[in-house]
């Protein structure tokens, strides 16, 4: 069984690495490819339009085919993606690509935590979870800064190539997973799944929350270059930082039963005004961000779990649903901060993180009504 859960999490690290790596080394993609920072960002966008046309064009099949099936055919479009993207001769193509990369994590994450949750011992989901979600600090913490300096030594291209081969080795890893029967059951509409008690509340909270994060995410690997110099390495310091502290937040996990999804955004919303007020000074920043991970460990793993335990008969759908409100926040976010950094810097971005975030705390209050079954 931990074999499985380490194979699941190893995905979880090869979708955060691609997913992440674009941030840090946006500079050098629009020297590059002849482009503008938001143009980039219009490609950071084009990965969360692919999750979404996954999540709503999939998602409803996700609970009625094997779970390992569907993981090797979402590292399968991972691997292609990171290849095109490579190769790519303009931020056109550079999109292109991205979509088809979202495709692939629309249909990873879904499957990945559904899996996770029904190979959990029954009472600990919410900390197989966290368990899996420590691949995103994985990818943090050794993934990103590992490929920036990479970058600065074979250029992004050859990093991407990279990702291809790691995506690739990912494909293998999932065939050895078990192949337990697919339910006989009515496949579930995300239109039912959507009218779950206390599933739309979740998805708005992932929504906000996710708008934010890629708002600053997005643009403060630029900011940093731009206010404190060096290369993509230096870059990279923050994307470290965060991981650290993502990872701090899996010591938390077994109290996430315990803790109101409410507090914890407004501690989030505290966090992103602290970033806005630190963004001139790189060790107090870097500090921040830490904070900024741990927080947002926590909010992820209540958001998931709660989410997941909302339909057990219909976790891919549910979380299928979580994938596009979690991109459709990057996409939002790649489309609206752009201009927002460009006109204000990133001090101003991260505080309109910080108003999104607070907007969904009357949302999430309200409590998750009890599992119940779903058909179609």
């Amino acid at each position: 069984m931990t074999r499985h859960f380490t194979v699941l999490t190893a995905g979880v690290v090869a979708v955060g690495a691609q997913s992440f790596l674009l941030a840090p080394l946006l500079p050098d993609l629009a020297t590059a490819l002849h482009a503008t920072p938001a143009e980039i960002g219009r490609a950071l966008a084009a990965y969360g339009v692919g999750v979404v046309l996954a999540a709503l064009l999939l998602g409803p099949r996700l609970d009625r085919v094997p779970r390992a099936g569907a993981l090797t055919a979402g590292a399968a479009a991972l691997a292609v993606s990171a290849a095109v993207s490579a190769l790519a001769p303009n931020w056109e193509v550079l999109a292109a690509a991205q979509v088809l990369a979202g495709a692939g994590a629309g249909v990873v994450l879904p499957a990945t935590y559904a899996f996770a949750a029904e190979l959990a011992a029954p009472g600990t989901e919410a900390r197989a979870t966290g368990r899996v979600l420590t691949g995103w600090s994985v990818a943090l913490v050794a993934g990103v800064p590992v490929s920036t300096l990479l970058a600065d030594l074979v250029g992004w291209r050859g990093v991407l190539g990279a990702l291809a081969v790691l995506a690739g080795a990912q494909v293998v890893l999932y065939r050895t997973l078990p192949s337990p029967a697919v339910p006989s059951a009515p496949r579930p509409r995300l239109a039912t799944a959507l009218r779950l008690p206390g599933v739309a509340r979740l998805l708005l909270g992932t929504l906000a929350f996710m708008s934010a994060f890629y708002a600053v995410f997005g643009f403060a690997g630029a900011e940093i270059r731009l206010l404190h110099g060096g290369g993509a390495a230096g870059a990279g310091l923050l994307a470290l930082c965060y991981g650290v502290g993502f990872g701090l937040g899996a010591a938390t996990d077994r109290y996430a039963g315990r803790v109101g999804l409410a507090p914890v955004l407004a501690a989030l919303a505290g966090v992103y005004l602290l970033l806005a007020a630190t963004v001139g000074l790189l060790p107090a920043l870097l500090a921040a961000a830490v904070a900024w991970g741990l927080v947002n460990h926590v909010a992820l793993t209540l958001l998931v779990s709660r989410l997941s335990a909302a339909a057990p008969d219909a976790r891919g759908a549910v979380l299928a649903l979580n994938s596009a409100a979690t991109y459709g926040g990057a996409a939002v976010a790649g489309l609206l901060a752009g201009p927002l950094y460009e006109a204000a810097g990133l001090g101003w971005v991260a505080v309109a993180g910080a108003v999104v975030v607070a907007a969904a705390i009357p949302v999430t209050r309200s409590r998750t009504a009890r599992p119940v079954a779903v058909g179609s």
